[in-house]
């Protein structure tokens, strides 16, 4: 496999750069007689390819994943896109810690490091599907004895009020908190789960690229991803890319400010990316303001906007419902 995937790399490598004669060399550019310039569509054609055999070798685990990112980054030195491409922000949390070289911060909410996922977050789902949240017969038998211990100290408090009840030490009224007498508290039901939010602050240009590798385990009309691009400290305006699986539109690009969010720009239908694969979620800022979301290399969104036209102070990554792993982020900015 790093065979068949280091010899087009090295192809492609050649075709993009010519060879440069040092002082002093015998050797100088050379170029057969009626050859044209290497075709760019060509070229980004073939780069497209060997991104497609990477991330097959991904899928694998046949490589070091640090090996591979040196052939995408190979790939993106020599070809040239509308993308700017000198990365800002680099990320595979193959090191096992987000809190150093990038420094992450967790807002609100637990995120870890899985060594086969990346950084992953969950939070549960009212309503979510049984099958998912039954407990499963391992769990069950390796937590048999702590419920059973659990079990027996509630049957010795059980005996223990009944003894007092017919004592007279107690009456029901104390059993219950407070007597009839006492206005009864509304219920309003069980709160829901507090996002999980994790921060990285950056110096992001106003043009950029944004690409992200991102899996997700639960399709549900309640669960939501963000990725938000904030300006300022306090984050109080940006741009938000929203992912909700489940709904239609599956994916929502939003500028928000502190009066509140505004969509600017959606996907044509809903979309399901729980397959059991990351795949590739793409946001681009251009010059002129035009925004462009992609996943695996299919534009879903395009859409102008330039009332933001100030630097980016970060990044952040917001589970609102669902299990979510990051495999990889990279943030490239103007060269």
């Amino acid at each position: 496999m790093l065979r068949r995937l280091l010899v087009p790399v090295l192809l492609a490598s050649a075709m993009a750069v010519p060879a440069a004669a040092d002082d002093g060399s015998r050797y100088s550019e050379w170029q057969p007689e009626g050859a044209e310039a290497t075709d760019p569509a060509a070229l980004e054609a073939l780069a497209r390819e060997l991104e497609a055999l990477i991330d097959q070798a991904e899928d694998a685990r046949a490589a070091d994943p640090r090996f591979l990112q040196d052939l995408r980054d190979l790939i993106a030195t020599h070809v040239t896109d509308s993308r700017p491409r000198m990365a800002l922000i680099r990320d595979d949390f193959s090191d096992g810690d987000y809190t150093d070289d990038p420094r992450w911060e967790v807002v609100s909410g637990d995120f870890s490091v899985d060594g086969r996922l990346g950084l992953r977050t969950t939070i549960p789902l009212s309503g979510a599907d049984a099958e998912a949240m039954r407990l499963t017969l391992d769990t069950i038998r390796d937590k048999g004895d702590e419920l059973l211990d659990k079990g027996g100290e509630l049957f010795d408090k059980s005996k223990d009020t009944i003894g007092d009840l017919l004592s007279g030490e107690k009456k029901l009224d104390d059993l219950w908190g407070g007597d009839d007498d006492e206005e009864a508290k509304e219920d309003t039901g069980p709160a829901g789960p507090e996002p999980a939010e994790i921060v990285l602050d950056a110096d992001i240009p106003n043009a950029f690229a944004l690409e992200l590798e991102l899996m997700s385990g639960i399709t549900h009309k309640d669960a939501q991803f963000e990725i938000d691009l904030f300006q300022g400290r306090a984050g109080a305006s940006g741009y938000r890319l929203s992912y909700l699986p489940g709904s239609d539109p599956g994916l929502v690009l939003s500028r928000f400010s502190r009066r509140g969010a505004e969509v600017i720009g959606e996907s044509r239908d809903d979309l399901n990316l729980e397959d059991g694969r990351s795949h590739a979620v793409a946001l681009v800022r251009d010059g002129d303001g035009t925004m462009t979301t992609s996943v695996d290399g299919e534009e879903l969104i395009r859409v102008k906007s330039s009332a933001l036209d100030d630097p980016f102070g970060g990044l952040s990554l917001v589970n609102s419902g669902g299990d979510y792993a990051v495999r990889s982020i990279v943030v490239y900015g103007d060269e």
